[in-house]
């Protein structure tokens, strides 16, 4: 047994392919799908335009906005920012600012101001009494153009709303209060209380347009789709189901250890993506399922994240490295406001990722490390190159969309601990 126990465990690299399907040229497609919509109708020279950002990590983003912009400016409309992101950037106005420049998305680069108050009103209340809040600044805009990635949420599952633009109107643009005031019912609220608070926003907040963003399985911009407001549900209902089609996985579903090189807000509302590690650690809440994870290890954060760890509590095992990365005043805020607590907790700290990884292959419940069945991602929006174990490649190879990218290797590590492997 203990020879077995100190077998090191072979890798090799692989490359998944997913939907490759995109937009070659996003200014002119924007150009064209704004000439197409009502905007040149609906908006006169002089009015103030406000523009959603949020605090996703959305390829592209800059350059979409940007020849939004443009196109405002065109038909002499006066156009900015609405920096839209519930109680990210610590639940501040400077937060969320820099939160934002950490985009490359600025003043200066937009050429545009950015209003980032989280003052809100109170614009209604549905359900039983759920106030929904609304943005002070952009009430006062002429208009607003909604826009926002539409994606698989990591909290709840739906067949009509998840992320997307339902959500940047009543959680982005409702500031802290609104995020609060969904938040606080937990699962019931994201999934019932947006489509419905949406519509209100919609009703009594100057929305002119929804923009939804569809990217394929390599975070490419697959997809951008302008509608009126009235249409912005069943817009979002559209793209989300064209996403789960091309939604990136991993290529099995039974794995004794996980190696996850960096988490992020940059790359999952949740650091690391729910849909991806079939986890989302919620009290009461069904599992997704898929994939089975036995030991989860997360070795770093990413610089995007300036220390909001939200989703550490995901893992089994984490780092020192990272722990001590944490901004614990941003991560609670967004935590608290989320109410899924467990997710900020901190797993089982190693000092190296070595000792990390040794810490997952003696819990995994597999005593024999040539069966172990091993796999290494980069983050949970990166699943195009990973590495993984003999046992897992046996049956995965006649995969057409896998393919190998390299011999067999030891897994290794240097004098430091951190694991030798190149992405």
């Amino acid at each position: 047994m203990k020879k077995s126990s100190s077998e090191p465990i072979k890798i090799r690299k692989i490359k998944q392919i997913f939907c490759q399907d995109s937009i070659s040229d996003i200014p002119r497609y924007i150009h064209q799908a704004f000439k197409n919509s009502d905007l040149p109708s609906k908006i006169k020279p002089g009015d103030r335009i406000g523009i959603t950002v949020g605090s996703r990590g959305i390829n592209n983003i800059k350059s979409i906005a940007q020849q939004i912009i443009k196109e405002l400016k065109a038909i002499n409309a006066k156009p900015f920012i609405l920096a839209a992101m519930g109680s990210h950037g610590g639940a501040t106005s400077q937060g969320q600012k820099g939160i934002l420049a950490s985009y490359n998305i600025t003043e200066q680069e937009m050429g545009v101001p950015i209003l980032s108050a989280m003052d809100t009103v109170q614009i209604g209340a549905i359900d039983n009494n759920v106030p929904i809040y609304f943005s002070k600044e952009a009430l006062k805009a002429d208009g607003i153009i909604a826009l926002n990635r539409v994606k698989l949420h990591t909290d709840f599952k739906s067949n009509l709303v998840e992320s997307g633009i339902s959500k940047i109107l009543v959680i982005g643009l409702g500031k802290g209060d609104g995020a609060e005031s969904i938040h606080s019912l937990g699962v019931y609220g994201l999934k019932k209380i947006i489509p419905q608070a949406a519509k209100l926003i919609i009703e009594n907040a100057p929305i002119v347009q929804g923009v939804g963003i569809l990217e394929n399985g390599y975070d490419q911009t697959m997809e951008i789709k302008f509608c009126p407001p009235e249409d912005i549900i069943k817009i979002d209902t559209q793209l989300l189901k064209k996403c789960n089609e091309v939604f990136p996985s991993l290529p099995c579903d039974n794995i004794d250890v996980c190696i996850v090189q960096e988490m992020g807000k940059n790359i999952s509302g949740t650091g690391l993506d729910t849909n991806v590690i079939g986890r989302l650690g919620i009290n009461g809440e069904k599992e997704v399922g898929k994939p089975r994870i036995n030991k989860l290890v997360v070795f770093d954060i990413t610089e995007q994240s300036h220390g909001n760890a939200l989703g550490v509590g995901l893992s089994d095992v984490t780092t020192r490295r990272l722990v001590n990365k944490i901004n614990y005043q941003d991560t609670y805020a967004n935590t608290i406001t989320s109410t899924f607590l467990n997710r900020a907790k901190i797993p089982i700290t190693a000092e190296t990722e070595k000792e990390a990884v040794e810490i997952a292959l003696k819990t995994c419940w597999q005593i024999d490390r040539k069966k172990i069945r091993f796999l290494v991602i980069k983050n949970t929006l990166d699943l195009e190159n990973l590495y993984v174990s003999e046992s897992i490649w046996n049956d995965i190879k006649e995969n057409k969309n896998i393919k190998s990218c390299g011999d067999w290797e030891e897994l290794s590590f240097a004098h430091d601990g951190k694991m030798k492997i190149k992405f």
